[in-house]
């Protein structure tokens, strides 16, 4: 599968209710004059589980012309996340691309602090190599002492997704370690952020 390094080209705020926004991430180069078709319609099978979520299918461009990703079920990375759909944006006769990614959906106050979900029991590991990082614009610090948890690539099931990054409050006594991939003989292993003692 061929290899998409993505990096952040432009990054817009979104508020989604008091004090909680979020980056939305462009695909770089991707802002072309050929409007996207029109959405198509989709038969959304059963969902695997009550946890999993749809996420609809969407165009993307691809070698110079726009291809139609399928929609599919997806786990969240853990609770408190929502899927924004990837879209396109008509920007003055040019059409950008938007990603689309999981965003926290917990308001963020001195007092939430993040907690992720449990690593996994068994470790997957995935053939395709993770996108470069994206380097995120932080939205404003919302209270003195907040802690940044970066966003990170995670597995989808189909492809790697980004998981945007958002502002926590600190624990006490813990720094946060973050997401990352490992390269093994195995292949690529995802490392699951979490909190450690400072």
């Amino acid at each position: 599968m061929r290899r998409i390094l993505l990096s952040l080209a432009a990054v817009s705020l979104l508020a989604l209710a008091p004090g909680l926004a979020h980056a939305q991430v462009v695909v770089p180069g991707v802002s072309v004059t050929v409007a996207p078709p029109p959405v198509r319609a989709e038969v959304r099978p059963m969902a695997p589980s009550p946890q999993h979520v749809w996420i609809n299918g969407h165009w993307a461009w691809r070698r110079g012309a726009h291809v139609w990703m399928p929609g599919h079920y997806a786990l969240p990375p853990g609770a408190g996340y929502r899927w924004v759909p990837a879209r396109w944006v008509n920007e003055g006769g040019r059409y950008v691309f938007f990603e689309g990614h999981w965003a926290v959906t917990q308001p963020t106050s001195p007092t939430y602090v993040y907690e992720p979900a449990p690593a996994p029991v068994q470790e997957e590991y995935v053939t395709e190599q993770p996108p470069a990082p994206i380097v995120e614009v932080r939205p404003a610090m919302p209270f003195a002492g907040a802690v940044w948890i970066p966003g990170y690539w995670r597995w989808g099931g189909h492809h790697h997704v980004w998981v945007g990054g958002h502002w926590s409050a600190s624990r006490a006594g813990w720094n946060w370690e973050p997401n990352r991939w490992e390269h093994t003989p195995r292949g690529w292993v995802h490392r699951p952020g979490h909190w450690r003692r400072g």
